[in-house]
Formats: structure tokens, sequence, C-alpha cells
């Protein structure tokens, strides 16, 4: 069995490479599918995600490995990665930022570029906190964990692929280890967004900081809580900036002296 992810490609255009999060790529990404009519969307599994090849917990270190190796069967792309999954894509960008030819950052939580304060440090802890597992199911920083990320807390009727992402979850790699070498991502003048859904006055925090430090733009899209992808908007201005990489990306090239 080959040791890649599973990849789905839709549409015809520059390729947009569409990472998910700690849920799979159906949910997350079932609102883009129009996105094909003017970009070939490229949607992999992550690792554990099934029909991916198995893993014991989520890594965003494994995650930078899988996702340079599809870049370079690609031969680049745009790159647009949601909550955990913008960790590795973020990463991967400072490592080898002549494979991305942008970088949408969507609620990821990057917590090594934002400063330190209350609110984002009770952020942070909330977050390791569900990772480490062991936490009773009525415990508070468990439940409010559960709400910042948009996951009703009674099972009965959740959809059994969120049951079986959040048992992935557990034991993760912890989001503040994830430092992308934004030195590297600046110097390629690689065009970033850094998107939000104005749902929680922290990740407001960080994903401010986060557009700072890589010097991007940056927009908040309500509508959807941490679930940005769904809210109305999310694909008009998603679009209106790909656009506009392509173009910069075009002059560049014209613009470059020949040999």
């Amino acid at each position: 069995m080959s040791d890649r992810l599973a990849t789905r490609r839709v549409g015809t255009g520059p390729p947009v490479v569409l990472v998910h999060g700690g849920v799979g790529p159906e949910l997350t990404w079932e609102q883009q599918e129009p996105l094909a009519d003017r970009w070939r969307l490229v949607i992999p599994w992550r690792r554990g995600f099934e029909p991916s090849p198995p893993s014991q917990r989520q890594d965003f270190e494994r995650d930078v490995e899988d996702l340079l190796a599809l870049l370079a069967d690609e031969d680049g792309a745009h790159v647009v990665g949601f909550s955990y999954g913008g960790l590795g894509a973020a990463v991967a960008a400072g490592r080898e930022p002549q494979l991305f030819r942008s970088l949408v950052l969507i609620e990821s939580p990057l917590y090594a570029l934002a400063p330190e304060d209350q609110e984002i440090s009770r952020l942070t802890r909330l977050g390791d906190a569900f990772l480490a597992g062991g936490q009773a199911p009525d415990d508070p920083d468990r439940r409010a964990f559960l709400e910042l990320a948009g996951i009703e807390q009674g099972a009965s009727e959740r959809d059994p692929r969120i049951d079986a992402a959040m048992r992935l979850a557990l034991g993760g790699r912890p989001p503040g280890e994830a430092s992308p070498d934004a030195g590297a991502i600046l110097a390629a003048e690689l065009p970033v967004l850094v998107v939000s859904g104005e749902h929680h006055p922290a990740l407001e925090r960080v994903c401010d900081a986060i557009a700072e430090r890589l010097e991007g733009e940056r927009a908040r899209i309500p509508g959807a809580g941490h679930a940005v992808p769904r809210a109305p908007g999310f694909n008009d201005r998603l679009g209106t900036f790909l656009d506009s990489a392509e173009a910069q990306r075009s002059t560049r090239a014209t613009e470059a002296p020949p040999g």
C-alpha cells in the first residue's frame, strides 16, 4: 500500500491545495466545490484520516513532509490551511517557499507567532488540555474547547466522522510547537491571507498577529463560527485573493531577468 496521502482532484486551472484540520475534507471543504470552475482543487486526506495511511495521532511535522511531497508532485500550488492543518502548511511554507504560490491560513493556532497575553494563554491551555486527553465529559475546559471548535457536546446526533477525528486528536503534537520561518516566507514575497470568523476574541488576536508577522492580508468572515469555510462570502474572498496572487506571480515572471 502506498505511503502517500489519498488525494482528490477536481476542476481545471491553477492548483489550489486545501488542507483540512481536525475534521476530514468531506465536511471541511464541501462548500468549496464551486471554486473548481476556476481552479484545480487538490484535496488531500491528512495522515490518519481514511483513506490516507493510518496514524496514531495528529502531527503537524508529519503533515509538513506529506504536504511538501504533494506540492513537489504538483510543481507548486496555492495552499489553504484550516485550523490544525494550517500549522503544517505554515511550517512547510517556511521550509520550501518556492513550492508555494500563496498561503492562506484559516484560524490556525500558530501561537508561536502571537504575543503572550492572558486570553491567548488560556486558549493555548484549552487546546493543549484537550489534546492531552483524560478529561471527563463534563470538564469545563473540555466544554469550552468543544464550543470554540463548534462541536456539540452530546454525541448522540453528532456525525460519527467528528467523533473519529476527536479520537485522532488525542495525544497530538501541540500547536504551540509549530514555529514557521517567518523570515523565509517574507524573503520569498509569498502572498499571505489570514482569515478568521469573528467568534472568539483571543483567536482574532492570534490571527491579527499572524497577519502582521507574515505581512499578509487580513479577512474576517463571520457567520459560521470556527467553520469559516462554510461562512457566506468565504469563497468570494478566497477567489479574490487567489486571483491577486496569480497576477503577482505573472508580473514577477515577466519582470524576471532572462537566463
